[in-house]
């Protein structure tokens, strides 16, 4: 067993104070008369599979921070009076998500963390490489904003646990969520059925999905719409279910060029994965002739309108959407993590808030020609 000796504290203080000298493996070996592999293991966080009581390897880590080597696998408990908070998102200007990190970065201030913003630009390799910086920059927690799966990698999912760092996912979860990671989001289901029936009340039977391929918030959805029209004895047909995987404008009129003009009775309801995708189809189907709400009726979801108010003066007609609770969903973020940093052996929290119906002239009766007998 290591003795803690005066000495053994001088010598950490000695090559503490040299600015100049860079600490090696050796120097911390030399410490308490243990092999450089047995250190390095250690440091590795595979202390497991070496021969060192919990003692040693906790004298071994703490000698590291304290000397100042650093290597992302010291594990987070041994970070001591770090308070910092990494936030990983995707794209710098997706307004939803600059709403929610402004109302989590207001949280973490008042409860005394620092925050630091990374963006992955949708880049796995590039999200690959932040992962790898948590621990570098002995990060206390982690907020997560992610695309489609570019954070959450087979390979970024084996780092994150091993790591040990309280994460927390707000919005698109993996599939499947990992056991480790909270999650905050839109009760993204219940969404989709609150739009469902508000269309379903004005009289629509036949809808169009605009969706996004391998996105939870578009997959749940879309199964809250099919859970409500069950309800009514009806479903989505295949064939107006459109998952948007290319060209955004492209895509969509040769879409509604053919849906206007092939089919005897067109769907009269579209509803968009989003406003973006929404605002977009607005666009598309006045160029080609089609009227909102007159000869079909356009929802959508996360309210852009709200967060960005000049898009109401730009648009002729706003769409009916869904408000996400963005002050809420910042605030069960903030707290969720800030109690996973504290309780490291804390079970993982999944919290779903639910979103409300904002009903603008988008949306109205069909005409009763264009309804499907």
């Amino acid at each position: 067993m290591v003795k803690k000796t005066k000495n053994t504290k001088k010598k950490l203080v000695d090559i503490n104070s040299s600015p100049k000298k860079k600490v090696r493996l050796v120097d911390i070996a030399n410490q308490f008369n243990l092999a450089v592999s047995t250190v390095s293991r250690i440091l590795n966080g595979s202390p497991e599979n070496i021969k060192a009581s919990k003692e040693t390897r906790k004298k071994v880590l703490d000698a590291a921070m304290e000397l100042g080597y650093i290597t992302h696998k010291i594990p987070v408990k041994y970070h001591k009076g770090v308070r910092s908070i990494m936030i990983i998102s995707h794209y710098p200007e997706e307004i939803f998500y600059q709403k929610v990190i402004s109302a989590i970065e207001r949280i973490f201030r008042f409860k005394g963390y620092a925050c630091y913003l990374s963006y992955t630009e949708g880049n796995s390799k590039q999200a690959s490489e932040l992962v790898d910086t948590l621990g570098e920059r002995f990060t206390s927690g982690c907020v997560i904003f992610q695309n489609e799966g570019e954070v959450f990698t087979k390979e970024n999912k084996i780092k994150l646990e091993k790591l040990k760092i309280p994460c927390v996912v707000v919005d698109h979860h993996p599939i499947p969520c990992p056991s480790f990671i909270s999650t905050i989001e839109l009760d993204h289901e219940q969404a989709g059925y609150d739009i469902a029936s508000h269309l379903l009340l004005l009289g629509h039977r036949q809808f169009v999905y605009l969706g996004v391929p391998n996105v939870s918030s578009s997959l749940e959805r879309r199964k809250g719409i099919e859970k409500r029209l069950a309800e009514s004895g009806l479903k989505l047909d295949p064939k107006f279910i459109v998952n948007i995987d290319g060209e955004l404008n492209m895509q969509l009129s040769d879409f509604f060029l053919s849906l206007f003009s092939k089919e005897k009775n067109p769907p009269t309801a579209i509803i968009a994965i989003h406003d973006l995708i929404g605002y977009a189809a607005l666009n598309v189907l006045e160029n080609i002739g089609v009227s909102v709400p007159e000869d079909v009726s356009l929802a959508s979801f996360d309210d852009r309108v709200e967060m960005v108010p000049w898009m109401y003066d730009n648009f002729k007609t706003p769409l009916t959407s869904i408000r996400h609770p963005i002050d809420a969903i910042a605030k069960a973020a903030g707290n969720e993590l800030i109690e996973r940093i504290n309780h490291p052996h804390r079970k993982s929290n999944h919290v779903r808030f639910k979103g409300k119906l904002i009903i603008r002239d988008s949306t109205a009766k069909p005409n009763q020609s264009s309804i499907s007998k």
